[in-house]
């Protein structure tokens, strides 16, 4: 059995939809007979080791938040992790000899404004033959000048290339000359089924119907307003997903954040994840662009939509009466299943070339 690693963001946080991108890959990628594990990478620079055990003294010592918890259980239940952990150059000779194949994706993973990414996201550090990526992201529509060479000769020497948006395409294009396909990302492999098996109900009191809001940016007064009178046409009451501390459902974990999407009447979101997860799961949604003071990325956004021909659910595009209006998931699932058949014969083609 073929030995393939997983590189994706590990080190950025606590974030719903990383984690089940992941584990979408992961699960894809048993299907077709290779076995993946993914590569952790540390901020703290230690051999593998020595910070294991330190790991395992300090969950003893300290006591970790709930949410974290949460994710770690996860994270131990559904992803399979390599046994070494990187830091900086620190084992990639070893897995460069480890593995048959590596497979950067999904997530921005390619996004230059992010501190932590870096050549090790392009796998310099093994043979060009071993480098394959699935729906990776760039997460803007330029590279900065100061990253354009360093882009053009990583993104030059990698076997075969899969973005998740159009402007990803364009970008490899324009700085390499190179085709790269667009696939769907990684969470939309998986069936509502799929994800069923793993997600667990949260502790927290949950209302019986209710209009599920989820941002990851500021949410604006106009977007408040639209949300509140959605809520009251359809006799909702509004559940705020919120990625901050102290929030009624901040302590959850991806496990959990299934649960809330599956079980909601509307979703209400500025994110790509719980967008993707919304037209999953046949759900009535607006998406809304997202406020964020650093770099737009309403690029996935804008590509996602463009590709299930679901523009229309674009906040400022319906009133609130056509807003409640059913989407026509018949024909989603359509475009659903193309799109899934494209992106498992890609990767299907993968598996038996490592």
């Amino acid at each position: 059995m073929k030995k393939v690693a997983i590189i994706t963001i590990t080190n950025s946080g606590l974030n719903f939809g990383n984690r089940l991108q992941n584990y979408a890959l992961q699960k894809k990628l048993e299907q077709y007979g290779v076995f993946p594990e993914t590569i952790l990478s540390s901020n703290v620079c230690m051999n593998s080791l020595i910070l294991s055990c330190i790991r395992r003294i300090a969950k003893r010592i300290v006591k970790a938040s709930g949410r974290r918890r949460c994710f770690e259980r996860f994270g131990k239940k559904n992803i399979r992790y390599a046994r070494r952990i990187r830091y900086g150059k620190l084992n990639e000779t070893e897995f460069s000899k480890e593995y048959d194949a590596f497979i950067v994706g999904s997530d921005q993973v390619w996004n230059p404004n992010f501190h932590f990414n870096s050549d090790f996201e392009f796998m310099v550090f093994t043979q060009p033959g071993k480098r394959y990526s699935y729906a990776a992201s760039f997460g803007a529509d330029n590279i900065p000048e100061e990253f354009l060479e360093k882009y053009k000769e990583w993104l030059s020497q990698m076997h075969t290339i899969s973005v998740r948006e159009e402007s990803g395409r364009n970008l490899i294009k324009a700085l390499t000359g190179k085709e790269a396909f667009v696939h769907i990302d990684p969470v939309m492999l998986l069936t509502s089924e799929d994800y069923q098996k793993i997600e667990e109900e949260p502790r927290q009191k949950i209302p019986e119907r209710y209009l599920l809001v989820y941002f990851l940016g500021e949410v604006p007064e106009t977007y408040k307003l639209f949300i509140a009178q959605m809520a009251e046409k359809l006799c909702l009451k509004i559940l705020e997903l919120s990625e901050l501390p102290n929030t009624p459902l901040y302590n959850i974990g991806p496990q959990h954040f299934l649960y809330l999407f599956r079980h909601a009447d509307y979703i209400c979101t500025d994110s790509f994840h719980g967008t993707a997860m919304s037209v999953i799961y046949g759900k009535q949604f607006t998406v809304f662009y997202r406020k964020d003071k650093d770099v737009p990325m309403n690029a996935r956004i804008d590509s996602l939509l463009h590709k299930m021909d679901l523009f229309g659910r674009l906040y400022g595009r319906l009133t609130v009466e056509q807003s409640c209006m059913p989407i026509d998931y018949e024909k989603e699932e359509k475009i659903l299943e193309k799109e899934r058949n494209e992106a498992e014969h890609y990767l299907k083609n993968l598996s038996l070339s490592w």
